[in-house]
């Protein structure tokens, strides 16, 4: 979900970033020269990414800092900044993100390379700000064509929401549907941070919905997938909407599902995963005539906890920490989540936001899934969730941890997200995964 709780979405920069972290910062007392704003472009091949370092220095003389993706709406505050003569080092450890680098002698370019999530790449930050957006390569559009043995269409659509904004969409309608013989429809809601329509995060083949809405059209089931609002296709703004916005989106795309005659309005359910699974209860709690929800890799207390858990991990992880440092760390995460809290209205809303209250107002019938690897929606929420749904009156709640998958619902024998970018390629979805769900929703809709 951004993706927390869990948490991170978009491309190689969100590829782990649940959350972000805490704009404390750890270092010896600094040379001048390093503060100010940075500018850079990582070209990461098929992406191209503009980012800016921001580097402020307290009367103390330490420095503090931040990451920021424009095109993302993402700002990352770092956890350590150093200058040790003309060596500089960035990083932010709960998004997985370091830059190591050599600032020249008139301070006025950083040269190093970019670190995040197993890769390497070379980046080379200016004092300079660019007067109109960096060159880059066109990037080839995005397919959502259907593949050409599929039994089902793809059609392009454009919802409209309450706000004034479109949401760019893609609706995988089985061949036959007509208004005599319409058929069961499904909403997909991604996880955190702007991702598109296929929930793809930058890994090699990774497009979860794509998968999803594949094998519902195979089963006489349609589904409607979004961009997230300001990305892709979409119209609306990102930044500084919180979840229970996103809701309102899928409250968007359910409405425009009802209009169309090959569906049946008898006959839709929601789908989300990570912070999408979050968000899914939120919507059947408004939408009391869905019939089926599915929630992938979610949680049932605040995200809070989910998030001391990530970040616990991700310290846990560090190989260069001794156990000194490691419990001092860990000891500081309370502190690191208050202030991010204080920075962001979505962190600060999803992390006070008490998934549990809302399932337990839900009757829909659920299919709750983790797999058992998962190192950012701890397996243990499984339970705590048809809890909360039972506890409620819901008579139809089904719940499984699927043996070795991680978050993504991916093989992974270990799960920790700093080691996504090593899975080897493609990253897809377990079929047995997908396979459980469609037999559930099927089940549901016919």
């Amino acid at each position: 979900m951004r993706e927390v709780p869990t948490i991170g979405k978009c491309a190689l920069f969100s590829l782990l970033m649940v959350f972000g972290i805490s704009r404390h910062v750890f270092g010896q007392p600094p040379v001048k020269g390093l503060e100010g704003s940075w500018y850079g472009t990582l070209d990461a091949g098929s992406t191209k990414l503009q980012l800016i370092v921001t580097v402020t220095k307290s009367e103390s003389g330490i420095y503090a800092g931040k990451f920021e993706s424009p095109a993302q709406g993402a700002s990352i505050p770092l956890d350590s900044v150093s200058l040790r003569g003309d060596d500089v080092t960035l990083g932010s450890k709960a998004a997985g993100i370091a830059f190591d680098g050599v600032l020249n002698k008139p301070h006025s370019e950083l040269v190093g390379t970019f670190k995040q999530g197993g890769q390497a790449i070379p980046l080379t930050f200016t004092r300079d700000k660019p007067t109109a957006a960096a060159p880059v390569a066109p990037k080839p559009k995005a397919d959502y064509s259907a593949p050409a043995d599929a039994n089902y269409t793809a059609q392009e659509v454009l919802i409209k929401t309450p706000g004034g904004f479109s949401l760019a969409g893609t609706l995988t309608l089985p061949k036959g549907a007509s208004k005599e013989h319409p058929v069961g429809a499904v909403v997909t809601i991604t996880g955190s941070g702007q991702e598109d329509r296929d929930s793809a995060l930058g890994l090699d083949g990774y497009r979860p919905f794509r998968q999803i809405a594949d094998s519902f059209g195979r089963n006489g089931i349609a589904t409607l997938r979004m961009d997230d609002r300001g990305f892709g296709g979409s119209g609306g703004t990102f930044k500084g909407s919180t979840s229970e916005d996103f809701g309102e989106d899928a409250r968007a795309g359910l409405a425009y599902l009802r209009t169309r005659p090959e569906i049946r309005a008898d006959r839709l359910g929601v789908l989300g995963h990570s912070e999408g699974a979050v968000i899914t209860p939120m919507v059947a709690a408004k939408e009391p005539a869905l019939r089926a929800i599915v929630l992938l890799a979610g949680v049932a207390e605040p995200a809070r906890s989910a998030l001391h858990f990530q970040m616990q991990n991700n310290i846990e992880h560090e190989p260069n920490f001794t156990p000194a440092q490691r419990a001092a760390g860990i000891a500081e995460i309370p502190a690191k989540i208050d202030a991010m809290m204080a920075a962001d209205p979505w962190m600060k809303f999803f992390l006070t936001y008490d998934p549990a209250a809302t399932m337990r107002r839900v009757k829909t019938p659920v299919l709750i899934l983790t797999g058992s690897n998962d190192k950012q929606a701890a397996p243990a929420q499984v339970a705590l969730e048809a809890a909360a749904f039972k506890r409620g009156g819901n008579k139809d709640v089904t719940a499984r941890v699927i043996p070795g998958l991680n978050h993504l619902f991916v093989d992974d024998a270990d799960g920790f997200p700093g080691n996504y970018a090593k899975l080897p390629p493609p990253v897809m979805m377990r079929a047995d995964a997908v396979k459980i769900i469609t037999d559930w929703m099927v089940s549901h809709l016919r």
